[in-house]
């Protein structure tokens, strides 16, 4: 095994026990029972605490052993479920076994019982340190969601062990009380491993890219171009809308596949490419080479944090399936970056004040909703900003089947056929889309 000398990401397994720890292989481990004070007759929990201190998946197997008498020298008074659970631990992460137990009625009152448990550590290629031995880095609470804060903050309130028993095997130790019973709401507890952590739950996205910097530059952004991705877009896109109960003319499709697509290559943009727009967010490879930029603020576009998440699950899968996953399952990520970035645009061109930041945020939502409920999806939602956006850029996303002055010149006749859902309440959007069509015709000589 490496060490890193510049990698040591936060010790959530010492901000939880107060910084002891039992290191196993490159696993740092703690264990307690919850309760520490149980009642004859009900169940508790054993809690093994495990944190990855490796750059790599690891096997861990925990293996339960119970008190095989209790104080009244009574067999058979300590029953568990499972008693032994082995769990996949990927890079950094940090989790926790739960084996559940419990005793009978007639267990014998005692504060000296203990629970062992036998722990092997297999990590499954050759591990380099992400956390050195005797901890990690700071824990900043603020960095961490919601949800994992909360399961953090409640583990903290607990007494962990980190003793281990003297032999040729890796055991730890804990202890635990057994009070007299009282009747009271049984609880179910079930065996299984529960995350706390993992890179992709941190906030500060700088451990992110430091893990998945090279996989995106490298193996990631190359293939999320044109040639790849423009036509599985024109179909999901053409699907989505028709689910919604709102049928796409063919070039309703292109041009809102344009937009999106353009959306990814922004990510890895040729050199001479200008984001007049001031989008750094969406240039991935500049945030890879260069670092983050200061302040606050998004770090990446929302389809890539969503794409880190599933690299995170599955690196080999997110690998093979690329171009399914960003088209398809981040297809919904894709409308929330492009939304804001179309109407930008669009004011930019026409001059039109078309909401506040909170109220094109809210018509993103919404126009996510209406796809995923299948009903309320309108001429507005499909063409501010979408198709429109998508005619802007025409030029920059261009199929290789596609004749320029014919997909635009058609969309005069796509407006013809929409002309009968224009009213009061869109006929700004209807007229802006003409604009645009005729702007884009003119700009590059072809006649209207």
């Amino acid at each position: 095994m490496t060490d890193s000398t510049t990698t040591n990401y936060p010790d959530i397994l010492g901000y939880i026990t107060g910084g002891e720890r039992c290191n196993i292989n490159v696993v740092q481990l703690a264990l307690t029972v919850r309760p520490r004070v149980v009642r004859a007759g009900r169940p508790f929990e054993t809690i093994l605490l495990v944190q990855n201190a490796s750059d790599v998946d690891v096997d861990v197997t925990a293996s339960l052993t119970l008190p095989e008498l209790d104080a009244k020298k009574q067999k058979g008074r300590f029953l568990s479920k499972k008693n032994r659970l082995l769990v996949g631990v990927r890079p950094a992460e940090v989790g926790y076994v739960v084996l559940p137990m419990s005793c009978l009625p007639d267990t014998a009152v005692s504060d000296s019982y203990k629970i062992e448990m036998e722990i092997n550590v297999k990590p499954l290629k050759k591990p380099s340190r992400i956390r050195i031995a005797e901890g990690g880095g700071d824990v900043v609470l603020d960095y961490l969601r919601d949800e994992p804060r909360a399961k953090v903050e409640e583990l903290k309130k607990l007494v962990f062990s980190t003793s281990k028993r003297f032999g040729l095997r890796d055991v730890l130790e804990a202890s635990f009380s057994v009070m007299p019973g009282k009747i009271g709401q049984m609880v179910d507890f079930q065996p299984g491993w529960v995350n706390l952590w993992h890179v992709t739950d941190y906030v500060d996205e700088r451990l992110v890219l430091e893990k998945y910097g090279a996989l995106l530059t490298n193996s990631i952004l190359p293939r999320l171009k044109k040639a790849f991705v423009l036509d599985a877009l024109i179909e999901t896109t053409r699907r989505r809308f028709a689910d919604a109960g709102y049928p796409l003319k063919p070039l309703e499709s292109l041009y809102i596949a344009k937009l999106l697509t353009l959306i990814l290559e922004m990510a890895e943009p040729m050199e001479e490419t200008y984001d007049y727009l001031g989008y750094p967010v969406f240039n991935i490879a500049a945030t890879v080479k260069n670092g983050f930029a200061p302040g606050g603020g998004p770090r990446f576009p929302h389809w890539c944090n969503s794409l880190l998440e599933i690299i995170a699950q599955d690196e080999k899968k997110a690998n093979n399936d690329l171009v399914q996953i960003v088209t398809e399952t981040l297809y919904d990520d894709l409308l929330r970056d492009a939304i804001p970035y179309a109407f930008k645009m669009i004011k930019a061109i026409t001059g039109e004040e078309l909401g506040t930041d909170a109220e094109i945020l809210d018509f993103a939502n919404h126009t996510i909703e209406f796809l995923g409920e299948k009903s309320g999806m309108d001429f507005t939602h499909v063409y501010m900003p979408l198709v429109i956006g998508g005619i802007i850029t025409y030029d920059r996303v261009v199929s290789d089947v596609e004749e320029m002055s014919d997909s635009l010149r058609g969309m005069h006749d796509v407006l013809s056929e929409r002309e009968s859902e224009v009213d009061e309440n869109n006929d700004l959007v209807y007229m802006i889309t003409k604009q645009m069509v005729n702007r884009s015709l003119q700009r590059f000589g072809f006649q209207i």
